[in-house]
């Protein structure tokens, strides 16, 4: 197994030191059971990646779209590196193949 990039290791402790902060913006959305993919989930992150975020929302509580839109923009601005947040309903193939197969637990 291959030690993680330097990029990754502080997108990690990003999302750690933020952990309480995230997890309320998760929280007022409807989101839960947040994981990582991509590239920080498999420890490769390069300079210019960003955190890929899979979330599963809770029906009946408005656009799905706006919803990850704005659970992307609060993290972002909270971890300081953009933050893309997906759902299983916006996820397609061959990204989704790969997605459920990098997935770690935040």
């Amino acid at each position: 197994m291959s030690t993680a990039t330097a990029r990754a290791v502080l997108l990690r402790r990003a999302l750690e030191t933020h952990r309480a902060a995230v997890d309320e913006v998760l929280a007022r959305y409807g989101a839960r059971d947040p994981r990582l993919f991509g590239s920080v989930a498999r420890g490769d992150a390069r300079p210019d990646s960003d955190i890929d975020l899979f979330v599963d929302l809770e029906k009946g509580r408005g656009n799905t779209l706006l919803r990850v839109a704005g659970i992307g923009e609060e993290i972002s601005r909270i971890l300081g590196v953009r933050v893309d947040v997906v759902t299983e309903s916006l996820l397609r193939r061959p990204v989704s193949e790969t997605a459920h197969r990098d997935m770690v637990a935040l």
